[in-house]
This record gives structure tokens, sequence and C-alpha cells, in this order.
């Protein structure tokens, strides 16, 4: 059962990462097989769509719709490029926007925040929506990496530092790795661009039907912004968007500081944005990208499925017996890598919640520390580049569309160098 459930899940990333098939289909079919081999009950295998991660993702889009819908963002994008003429001076801007709202607020409403204002400066230069979306995307996940209450394996992590030593990791001890990681894709993606690539350029040849979204024409903060129209950038000019100011703020602050789960907050930030009028019923429901909600609730059943069948604990008994006289850097590198490639492939609370205590361990059973240990499976978890699965990425694909072969391709390179990054930082600061 173990051996199949695994076969499934690597079939699965492996016809995704094709880019020949839809993604919500072949999650689905996965997630079906599993189901019908019987090596879970369907309270299991359907537990995805019951998972907090899926409303928070939900939420996310009716609150992007909120914004759009009272130009709460409008004029940023024009206040941006009057001061920043390049193109690619525009494309960072948005990107390091993206990463400092999530180092202090959950990522995807981050990116619920910035993604109107990124397609819309998209349209105005007449580059591909993809061009901005894909570096905001990264960033955005980079940027929750730098503060505990940026991301949900830091503070998973921060729960089990805790718990082993009695001692908890602070608000901004994840700073140095995280910012190590964040300005080194950005380094890669400056050198990309200047040797001529753009990563997020739309391939319509490699595209994967997944990607290929259409924006509705009646989104009054999109295709009806007039290229020429010079607007300033006013968040409190009506009634509309100091309501929605005041949503978002709470919401924001209420998760931050633990107050609300995700969920709960962002669930209610966008109920409360129907009920007062900002967002209205109809323009809330072309606002939730159902493709993707199926992709994440199937990905995040596989992923329970794993846990169940004690599938996972094959890659612990190996990993415990294969580090047996590493050094700590190279304890620190791999534990970085492992949690990286089980975030990619299942969640990275999920990566966080199971490496951790095997973290530990290893590091009970060597001279690597337990904060070194814990920091560098925090590091991991928040490496979510390898493939789009990353809600934030999700979120993005569905309005600034890219190639999911461009982001694969770029999301290595960049994960390859941070994990050396990360890992030389977290030697240095915590060994």
């Amino acid at each position: 059962m173990k051996i199949l459930a695994w076969s499934v899940l690597l079939i699965v990333l492996a016809l995704i990462a094709s880019g020949r098939f839809r993604i919500d289909m072949v999650a689905l079919g996965g997630l079906l097989v599993l189901g019908l081999a019987g090596i879970a009950p369907p309270d299991i295998i359907f537990s995805g769509f019951g998972h907090p991660a899926l409303a928070t993702i939900i939420a996310v889009f009716l609150i992007s719709g909120g914004i759009i819908e009272s130009g709460l963002l409008r004029g940023l994008g024009q206040a941006l490029a009057r001061r920043i003429h390049s193109l690619r001076g525009q494309i960072l801007s948005v990107a390091a926007s993206g990463s400092l709202l999530s180092a202090f607020m959950n990522n995807v409403g981050a990116i619920g925040m910035m993604l109107p204002t990124a397609v819309r400066m998209a349209r105005r230069s007449g580059s591909s929506p993809g061009s901005f979306g894909l570096p905001l995307a990264m960033a955005s996940i980079l940027g929750g990496a730098i503060t505990l209450i940026g991301s949900a394996p830091n503070i998973i992590i921060a729960s089990y530092m805790f718990s082993s030593t009695g001692q908890s990791f602070r608000m901004f001890d994840y700073a140095p790795h995280g910012l190590a990681m964040l300005f080194t894709a950005f380094i890669v993606w400056i050198v990309c661009r200047s040797c001529g690539i753009d990563p997020g350029a739309a391939e319509p040849d490699q595209t994967n039907p997944a990607e290929k979204h259409t924006t509705n024409s009646a989104d009054p903060g999109i295709d009806d912004f007039m290229l020429d129209e010079k607007i300033s950038f006013s968040p409190l000019a009506n009634r509309q968007r100091q309501v929605t100011l005041v949503i978002l703020l709470a919401a924001v602050l209420a998760v931050s500081f633990g107050l609300l789960h995700p969920a709960f907050g962002f669930g209610g930030a966008a109920m409360l944005m129907i009920l007062s009028g900002v967002l209205k019923p109809a323009a809330a429901y072309k606002n939730v990208d159902l493709k993707i909600v199926f992709f994440l609730g199937a990905m995040l059943g596989i992923g329970q499925t794993l846990e169940y069948t004690g599938a996972l604990e094959l890659l612990s008994a190996f990993l415990t017996g294969f580090t047996a006289g590493f050094s700590p850097f190279w304890l620190i590198l791999l534990l970085i890598v492992v949690s990286s490639a089980l975030s990619n492939a299942i969640n990275n609370s999920a990566a966080a919640v199971f490496m951790a205590p095997l973290s530990v361990a290893i590091a009970a059973d060597s001279s690597l520390g337990t904060a070194a240990a814990l920091m560098a499976v925090a590091a991991g978890a928040n490496l979510t580049l390898l493939i789009p699965t990353h809600q934030a990425s999700l979120m993005v694909l569905s309005q600034a569309p890219f190639s999911f072969t461009s982001f694969m391709r770029f999301g290595l390179v960049i994960s390859l160098l941070c994990f050396l990054a990360a890992a030389a930082v977290i030697a240095v600061f915590w060994q």
C-alpha cells in the first residue's frame, strides 16, 4: 500500500510536469485511483476538500475580487510606473512589494492584494501577465520565509522548537536565511532578464491547458481599465475603498497575531465584503477559479492519504540511517532539500509537521544543533518553487498565467542556489 501511494503521487507529478494535461483532472484522477485501490477510507481520500488551506484560498479569491471591485489599489501601478520607467524595474517593484507584504501576512493574502495591480501593469506595458505573475508568485512565497508570522511552516517550527527546548523562535529569527533566499531569487531573475530571458513570458506551444485562463471582460478593475487614463493612487478616496481597507487590515492583523486561523480570518473578510456591498454575489462566484480549487483539494487529499498509510515513514527510516556520520553543514543541506521536496509534492504545512520531529531526532544523534535542524526544515518547507503547487502560485496562475515548464526550470535554478545559501546562513547563525 505504501509503495502504491508513492507510485500514484510520482505519476501525478510526472503528468503535471509534462504540461500536456489539465492539472485538476490529473490530480483528481490520482485521488480516485487511490480510492479505488482501497488503501484508505473515503473520509481520508477526500479530506483535502475539507482542508483549511482550501477554504483559505477560496476566501482569498473572493478578497482579490473585492479589491478589484472597490478599486482599492487602483492607481498603484501608475504610481510605480511614474517613478520607475523601465519594465524590469516595474516588475521588480511589484515582486518586492509582494514579498514585503508576505513577510507580515499570509502570502496568499499578499498575492490577493498585489495580483490585480500586477495584471493591470502588465496590460499597460503590453507585456505578458506571466512576466509580472511569476516573479510575484515566487517573491511572495519567499517573503513569507522571513518572519515568524509570514508562513504556516515557520509557526509550526517555532512550536516544535518550544516543545523540544523550552525556547521559541522570535519574530525575525528566520530573517537571515529568509532574506538570503529572497535576494538569491531576485539576483537570478535579474541575470535572466539581462541575458534576454523572461521566465514568465507566455509560451503558447508549451503552456499547460489549465493555465489558459481568460479574464472576465466585465471586470472593472482590469479589462475596463483605460491604458492612457491617468489615475492617482488614493486608497481612501471613497467609502467603498475605506470599508475594503478596514476589512483587510482587520483580517491581516487577526491572522498575523494568531487571533484567527487564516481560513476564518480571510473567510470572514470575504463575507464582510459581500455583506457590505463591496463585492456583489455574482462577481464573487466569478472570482472563484474551480480548476484551482479541485486541483488543490485533490493534492491535499493525496498528501493526507500518504500520511494515513504510513508511506511517509519509509522516508523517515531511510533518512535516519542515511545521515549517520554527516557533518552539520551537510545535515542542514539534506534537511532543506528533503523538506523542500515534500513541500512541493504535498503541502508546506504537512512537510513541516513531518520533518520537524524527524530533524530533532537527527540532531539528537549527531553534532547538529536542534535550532539549526529546525531552521533547515523551515527554510526547505518555504521553498515551494519546483512545481507551482503552492497556494500563492495557484492564485497567480488564475489571473496572470505563466508556462508550467518555465516555472519549473526557473524554480529549479533558484531552489538549488537557495539550498546552498540557506544552508550556509543557518550553519553560521544557528550551529
